[in-house]
């Protein structure tokens, strides 16, 4: 990847409800799978936070800033990050979990 100037990036894997939702058109087929964390130790959040099903929802908005012009693309990037989805009810470990590895 380093011979053809890709560079790694990371994004977070909490996104909140307003980000998360910002996304709506692209998140509404994964919405039965979005996991929410409520709880902190033994308080709860104030708001809610995703685990965001995809990357689009935290990578976007940074896409808006970097590409201000056709000179800006094009942009490379590449990034293995988490995802977690309750796609089912019953995960088969070593075959498909909730939680796997993305590459982007």
């Amino acid at each position: 990847l380093h011979d053809l100037e890709v560079e790694p990036c990371y994004f977070p894997m909490f996104v909140s409800q307003e980000k998360l939702e910002r996304e709506k058109d692209h998140v509404e087929g994964f919405a039965p799978e979005v996991a929410w964390v409520t709880r902190s130790g033994s308080g709860d959040l104030a708001k809610p936070i995703a685990v965001r099903p995809t990357s689009e929802t935290v990578m976007y908005p940074y896409f808006k800033d970097w590409i201000q012009s056709h000179r800006d693309l094009p942009l490379k990037l590449n990034q293995w990050c988490n995802v977690v989805r309750w796609e089912f009810k019953y995960p088969t470990p070593f075959l498909r979990s909730r939680e796997f590895l993305w590459q982007e």
